[in-house]
């Protein structure tokens, strides 16, 4: 945790090791939403206020109740384990000037906070915040993006090895990327800085790639099948991530 207090040293202490991990280890209730405090109503479901949100307050209200989050934690892993994660998933809020994504995110981190990894690493792909930060919502057939593809590699999963040759970082190479970037396109994000309230994730097959995606060697020269229908996106997304896993 981030500081125990006396009190729950002392709870601890009288429970018991496994009785404690146990404790630290459940799934708890989402905490209620941040406020306006000028208002006492949420924010993160409203229209985008701009008067708001360019001042800053919105950000300042985010801040104070994860703070006080972690400051008034039961025992429990998941306030460590939500920074951990966005500190891993890492995006900012220089790409994200609405802050109700970044709630969205945060949201998201403390729901599979204790969860599957691989199952987090799907949802951090098409998540809003991360859809801006890099470039996914503008990765398109015939014009591919690679910075997520990239991160999702090197970063985010199993991480470059030495450099064998040019273009070659062991796990995974630049052939790799690009056909992990073609994977990837037609996802975008709608609402942002909307005044309406939906704001979400969406698939738009006429953004996809619909080609096979050719992978090198270090993923045992895989094709991924392109589709071209609704659920292209999550089928591809869910098969680029078998590899990936299977390498790590």
């Amino acid at each position: 945790m981030f500081g125990a207090t006396p009190a729950q040293i002392r709870q601890a202490v009288q429970q018991g090791l496994n009785a404690t991990l146990d404790e630290l280890l459940q799934d708890r209730p989402a905490p209620e939403p941040p406020i306006d405090i000028t208002t006492g109503q949420t924010w993160h479901d409203q229209p985008f206020n701009n008067e708001q949100n360019a001042d800053g307050r919105y950000y300042s209200y985010l801040r104070a109740w994860w703070i006080g989050l972690m400051i008034n934690q039961p025992i429990s892993l998941i306030e460590k384990m939500t920074l951990f994660w966005h500190n891993h998933f890492v995006s900012d809020r220089a790409a994200n000037a609405d802050a109700r994504y970044l709630y969205r995110q945060n949201a998201l981190f403390r729901r599979f906070a204790l969860g599957n990894f691989k199952t987090l690493t799907l949802e951090v792909t098409i998540d809003l915040a991360m859809l801006r930060y890099l470039n996914g919502n503008v990765n398109v057939a015939g014009r591919p993006n690679q910075n997520y593809a990239r991160e999702l590699f090197e970063l985010f999963t199993i991480g470059k090895g030495p450099e064998l040759a040019q273009g070659n970082y062991t796990n995974y190479t630049e052939q790799d990327v690009a056909a992990a970037a073609r994977v990837l396109t037609g996802w975008r994000d709608v609402g942002y800085r909307s005044t309406t309230v939906h704001i979400g994730t969406v698939f738009d097959f006429t953004r996809h790639d619909t080609g096979n995606k050719q992978f090198s060697s270090a993923f045992q020269n895989t094709v991924i099948r392109g589709r071209n229908s609704a659920s292209a996106g999550m089928e591809e997304l869910k098969d680029l991530l078998d590899i990936d896993f299977s390498a790590s």
